[in-house]
Formats: C-alpha cells, sequence, structure tokens
C-alpha cells in the first residue's frame, strides 16, 4: 500500500522529456595539458632551487642592509649623544667610534656599542661570503651631518657610496643630511 507521500516523489508518475538532455560529464586534464604544466615546473625548479642553496646572493643583500643600517645609526647616535660618531666601512667589518667630548674637531676613540648584542661595534664582521668593493671612513657631527673621516673632519658637499660586491645598488650617504640611502 501506497502513501500519499510516496505517489508524490515517484519518478514514474513525473514525465519530463528526456530526448536531447544529455548530462555533462566531467573530465580531467588532458594529457597535454599534464605535459605543459611538468615541463614549466621542471623549468621553474631548475632555475629557482639553485638559487635557495647559493648564500652569496643572501649574504650580499644581508651584508647591504647591515651596512646601511650601521651608518643610520651612527648618524642617529652622534645626534642622540651630540657628539662625533665616525664609521669606518672596510671590505669585511664595519668599526664605529665616537669622540668622548664635544666639539667638530673631536676625535673618535670610544667604541659605539650595538644594540642588538651589546657588544661593541669595534670590528662587527659581515656574514661569510659578503665583501664591500672599496672602503669608506666617514663620521657625523652633532647635527647628523656627514663629514670626511679624517682629522681634522670637514663637512662632506658631495654624496659618498660604497657597494656590497654581489649586490648591484650602493649605498649612498647624502651631504648635508647625512640621509643613508
Amino acid at each position: 500500500m501506497r502513501t500519499l507521500i510516496d505517489q508524490r516523489h515517484d519518478p514514474r508518475q513525473h514525465s519530463l522529456p528526456l530526448q536531447g538532455l544529455r548530462m555533462k560529464t566531467q573530465r580531467g586534464f588532458t594529457l597535454g595539458e599534464l605535459v605543459i604544466v611538468l615541463v614549466i615546473t621542471g623549468i621553474l625548479a631548475a632555475v629557482a632551487i639553485p638559487r635557495l642553496f647559493d648564500k652569496s646572493g643572501f649574504a650580499a643583500r644581508g651584508a647591504r642592509d647591515y651596512v646601511a643600517s650601521a651608518l643610520r645609526y651612527a648618524q642617529k647616535s652622534a645626534v642622540a649623544m651630540r657628539r662625533n660618531v665616525c664609521v669606518t666601512v672596510g671590505t669585511t667589518a664595519v668599526t664605529m667610534t665616537y669622540a668622548p667630548s664635544a666639539g667638530s674637531s673631536a676625535s673618535c676613540s670610544q667604541a659605539v656599542i650595538n644594540p642588538a648584542t651589546g657588544l661593541s661595534y669595534a670590528s662587527t664582521v659581515y656574514e661569510q661570503g659578503a665583501t664591500v668593493s672599496g672602503t669608506l671612513s666617514i663620521a657625523f657631527d652633532s647635527l647628523g651631518r656627514p663629514m670626511s673621516g679624517g682629522a681634522p673632519p670637514v663637512l662632506l658637499t658631495s654624496s659618498q657610496s660604497v657597494t656590497v660586491s654581489g649586490y648591484a645598488t650602493a649605498i649612498t650617504i647624502e651631504p648635508e643630511t647625512g640621509y643613508v640611502r
């Protein structure tokens, strides 16, 4: 005995014209699409994976950022301490000292402390594999202006640059403002 609900949902009761209507079947990827994806993945792997295992590019970028931040820190320290702060950027290390007395002709002799490590900037070495091409000796006065690193220091009239080998963009210090970019 059928109930009323069973009769309402009985598929034989509904007569839909099924002629001309086809069910769409789902398809996967074609063989050509799979081959193209594999070829592109192989090319990307051949180019990108060796870069991940070669530290020289990362070391060069790290050294460049480290030198730029050390120069910025030297300028800000000079303004904060109201003293001359001298920076020597060598081929393998950065040295940063400050003048114990005020005055534009005061010579730098005390080591500046690196806030990240608590150690002096007396000879902070770059990451292994990074070198700086050329050296730079510069001082910042109590107003943050760049001066020549010689004795007596003289305000710079042109920008100074230093380049980390393996990284294309040079670090530039602008005259008068001491802006490091």
